[in-house]
């Protein structure tokens, strides 16, 4: 177990039951200028992980760039603001 002091923990967000999932809760963690990285490995779903990081802009007030690897392996999600 790990006690993580107030700084560490203030922008931690778990994943719960229902539209909270582990790419949508580490979007909602990247701090401006950071990229996520999802391979296709890590995504199991049939569509891109778009509509996600869409939902998490709309719910948060905040911008991402995203799109596709140029080598065809995965997206790429980077916060703008």
């Amino acid at each position: 177990m790990k006690i993580l002091n107030a700084e560490e923990g203030k922008n931690l967000k778990p994943v719960t039951h229902g539209r909270t999932t582990l790419v949508s809760a580490i979007v909602s963690n990247l701090l401006i200028g950071e990229v996520l990285i999802i391979t296709r490995a890590d995504w199991k779903s049939k569509n891109p992980p778009y509509q996600v990081v869409s939902r998490v802009a709309q719910k948060t007030g905040r911008t991402f760039e995203k799109g596709r690897l140029p080598d065809g392996s995965g997206w790429m999600v980077k916060r703008l603001s």
